[in-house]
């Protein structure tokens, strides 16, 4: 080859050729870092330097710290201790306190033309085909994606029905998808709330009152599969079941391989079946690496 840079033939063919499948998108945390949104390093820094444990929580939050400090990720980190229900909440709501600052700065950029959305485009391309059928799944909590489906001019379907006030019924039908991009968040959203009487809600951040709401977002940690025997998680996920299950090709961006949520069926299609894959990173995890590995064919 004349350029390092030039795509060999056959792997421009296999590109073109998952594309034109229109491809399931997986989101991940790696897309978002991109943008400046803060990663697991990060929110580990900032959940130990915030959080203050209570006398009767400090044992056990001294010992998440150290787990930390040995190297440990934070989501090992916090399958290794018992936090109180309280220091959970504290996790959740801090882990918005992080990224919600920075997911809005994004969107003003976005409107002003300072930041450009390369998923818009390909959201743009693919939209050029009969009948689309787009299917986005991300475990990230901030608006991105819903930023990029906004800006490239589509509407989307995840799980909410309303504008101001949005309330979750989970019926992805195709009366409900018909025309629509379909976003399913499986760990929730920065503007997911759960009511006092369990109702879930999508409220604009100019929403004030919040102090009897919670947010609807899955943080690492022992009780995080516990979590996601509930609504929304649970039809969300059930949902990416057959998505997967489904999907003619997938296209992974910035995903670690990380997530037991979506990653039992994401394995089951490799090996199953002879559907093609991309994985974009910027560089690949352990386990992305020992996920290719171990499903090569």
């Amino acid at each position: 080859m004349s350029n390092n840079n030039e795509i060999p033939k056959d792997v421009l063919k296999f590109i073109q050729d998952s594309i034109s499948k229109i491809p399931v998108i997986v989101i991940g945390s790696g897309a978002s870092a991109a943008y400046g949104i803060a990663g697991m390093g990060q929110l580990a820094n900032y959940l130990t330097k915030e959080i203050i444990a209570t006398e009767d929580e400090k044992e056990l939050w001294e010992k998440f710290k150290q787990y930390l400090n040995n190297g440990l990720d934070l989501e090992t980190a916090l399958h290794k201790v018992d936090i109180s229900k309280r220091l959970e909440k504290e996790v959740v709501l801090k882990t918005k306190e992080l990224i919600l600052p920075k997911d809005i700065e994004i969107r003003e950029k976005l409107v002003l033309g300072e930041v450009d959305m390369p998923l818009s485009l390909l959201i743009t391309h693919l939209s050029e085909t009969a009948n689309p059928q787009i299917k986005i799944v991300t475990t990230n909590y901030d608006r991105l994606v819903e930023y990029a489906v906004d800006y490239a001019g589509f509407n989307y379907y995840s799980g909410f029905l309303g504008k101001y006030i949005q309330r979750f019924d989970g019926k992805f039908n195709k009366e409900k998808v018909l025309n629509k991009i379909e976003i399913l968040k499986v760990h929730g959203s920065l503007d997911w709330y759960t009511t006092s009487i369990n109702e879930i809600l999508a409220l604009p951040d100019s929403f004030q009152n919040t102090e009897n709401l919670f947010p609807v977002m899955v943080t690492p940690g022992k009780n995080k599969y516990q979590h996601t025997h509930d609504d929304p998680f649970r039809t969300l996920i059930t949902r990416v079941d057959t998505v997967f299950l489904e999907a003619k090709s997938l296209l992974i961006i910035g995903f670690g391989f990380n997530d037991d949520h979506i990653q039992p069926k994401l394995m089951q299609k490799m090996r199953n079946s002879q559907t093609p894959i991309i994985i974009i990173s910027k560089e690949l995890t352990p386990k992305a690496r020992e996920f290719i590995k171990t499903n090569e064919n």
